[in-house]
């Protein structure tokens, strides 16, 4: 939203992730700049493109009638995955890339190696990493593992300066992914704040481990966690790698079974080696998901063969639809908010009370960006307009700022969140009882526990 009107990006709006997701979001923002329908409509496209490459994935062993079966299955399964909390998140844009990629990789093994792969399939997941590097960079741990089995494969029949070759392909697509980036930044004379708040910050201040041995032990209890908090799903990911792996008949040559494991590793160490782990994070695994329908829909095939009969097609077809949406009716964690009119909503509430001034100004305080600002249309003001998922330790930075806004009396309204048991306490934040008046306060659900909301106003005197 403040890209849209003006402002540039890390200098004067800071946030931790990459600038093509806020392009991404300034686009639906111009759709729709109170809601998210504008985010839904590219949800919806992002996701359609990711299940048209998981069924490419599937038709590469399956026959084509069995891989369309299971797509909505495998939609449900993605959907129903606790780490998709809510929608709109980086792993969820990047879904596609992955599949896009897992695509190129296994079809190229499969289909035509030994053949050199070719230089639009280089360039092209070149600029798939180099957008995902633009996202999210923690998730180009699955193009390294991608690259890695590409040059392991070129390597085995000695061929180094074709290794090299592919290797500079691969570059020049990411950097034709990143020269528009470079470009913006460079004419708004803030490339210094873009390294700075993307990479250094994120690298130094995010992550928790410090050692080779802290990577791999963060990267194992990071994958533990999430099988404990989701064990019949992402259980179910893991036998289908194992077992996808374990079958010869899948492979032409054991470089797609080493294209896996590599894609997958690496991708682990990159999302859990910095010692963090929210819901969130295994969401981008999900494309991996495929392997288990692959395995499943094979060996129905082997005991009932070719389905020949189109009626018998479609009501199969209609069936796994059915049960796919009845799944996700029944048992998705995000259904709790199903049927609340949105008048109901903390966001709408005091969005008619802070609309009630004109052209007022809000700040986010103490947590992460709560949707005010989308039901407000109010456009942030100050750099640190919410904080981060960082202690305050490690980078006092963005709290600090909050707190001298709240001193300097600079924002006409503050929200505040915090647990329900501390709703009546006073709060120990520097002057904002003095430069500040509660004027409403509610109590809703945050990740699927109560929250207390406070709405301060600033002080007519000031």
């Amino acid at each position: 939203k403040a890209m849209m009107n003006g402002r540039v990006l890390y200098r004067d709006i800071f946030d931790q992730r990459g600038p093509l997701l806020y392009f991404l979001y300034g686009l639906a923002y111009l759709i729709s700049n109170t809601s998210f329908i504008g985010v839904y409509i590219f949800e919806v496209i992002f996701f359609s493109i990711f299940l048209y490459y998981s069924f490419k994935i599937l038709s590469l062993y399956l026959d084509k009638d069995y891989a369309l079966i299971a797509i909505p299955l495998l939609a449900a399964a993605v959907l129903n995955l606790k780490s998709f909390s809510h929608g709109g998140s980086p792993e969820e844009f990047c879904l596609p890339m992955v599949a896009m990629s897992l695509f190129t990789l296994l079809n190229y093994f499969k289909n035509e190696y030994p053949d050199p792969i070719s230089t639009r399939q280089l360039l092209l997941n070149g600029f798939i990493a180099g957008c995902v590097l633009w996202i999210k960079f923690s998730f180009l741990g699955f193009w390294f593992g991608w690259m890695v089995s590409i040059l392991i494969g070129i390597l085995i029949n000695k061929q180094v300066n074709k290794a090299i070759k592919v290797s500079q392909l691969f570059i020049l697509g990411m950097i034709a992914a990143t020269l528009p980036w470079l470009i913006y930044f460079w004419l708004n004379h803030s490339i210094g704040e873009w390294i700075n708040s993307y990479f250094v910050v994120n690298l130094t201040r995010y992550s928790q481990t410090n050692s080779l041995l802290s990577v791999l032990q963060s990267t194992v209890l990071g994958l533990l966690r999430h099988l404990a908090q989701d064990p019949i799903i992402i259980g179910f990911l893991f036998f289908g790698i194992i077992v996808f792996v374990s079958f010869k008949r899948f492979f032409e040559t054991g470089l797609s079974r080493f294209g896996i494991l590599s894609c997958f590793s690496f991708l682990s160490l990159s999302v859990f080696g910095g010692g963090r782990n929210f819901v969130y994070y295994l969401m981008i695994f999900s494309p991996f998901l495929v392997f288990l329908f692959t395995v499943l829909f094979t060996h129905i095939y082997e005991k009932f063969g070719l389905i020949n009969n189109r009626k018998s097609f479609l009501i199969i077809i209609f069936i796994s639809f059915i049960t796919s949406i009845l799944y996700l009716v029944q048992f998705n964690h995000n259904t709790y908010m199903l049927g609340i009119n949105k008048d109901e909503l903390v966001q709408y509430k005091f969005a008619s009370i802070i609309n009630q001034k004109e052209d007022s100004s809000l700040l986010n305080y103490g947590t992460l960006d709560l949707g005010f600002y989308t039901t407000t249309g109010v456009i942030p003001r100050t750099r640190f307009f919410q904080n981060q998922n960082i202690n305050y330790a490690e980078f006092p930075l963005v709290l600090d700022e909050q707190n001298r806004y709240i001193k300097e009396g600079l924002i006409d309204y503050v929200i505040i969140a915090l647990p329900v048991e501390n709703c009546d306490e006073e709060l120990d934040i520097p002057h904002l009882y003095e430069n500040y008046r509660l004027i409403e306060s509610a109590i809703q659900k945050y990740e699927g526990v109560d929250a207390c909301y406070l709405l301060f106003e600033r002080n007519i005197s000031r």
